[in-house]
């Protein structure tokens, strides 16, 4: 269900470093022009380019993925 997936999430997210968790809480941030706003000011903090932003963004989520995935099929 919504919840005990949830709670796999929020499982995950711990087992991330400290930078790669707030890297993909702020990339994922807000709506809109607030989310590209987001990644322009990581991409500014980190001295990246964008594309360089989306791939650390896309392993990090195929990481959580693949976790989440684990913890649901263990329940």
């Amino acid at each position: 269900d919504g919840e005990t997936r949830l709670s796999c999430l929020s499982n995950c997210l711990q087992t991330l470093s400290p930078d790669n968790r707030e890297l993909i809480l702020q990339y994922y941030q807000g709506e809109k022009s607030e989310k590209i706003q987001n990644r322009k000011k990581l991409m500014k903090r980190l001295g990246v380019p964008v594309n360089t932003l989306r791939m650390r963004a896309l392993r990090l989520r195929e990481r959580l993925q693949g976790c989440v995935e684990e913890c649901l099929n263990g329940t």
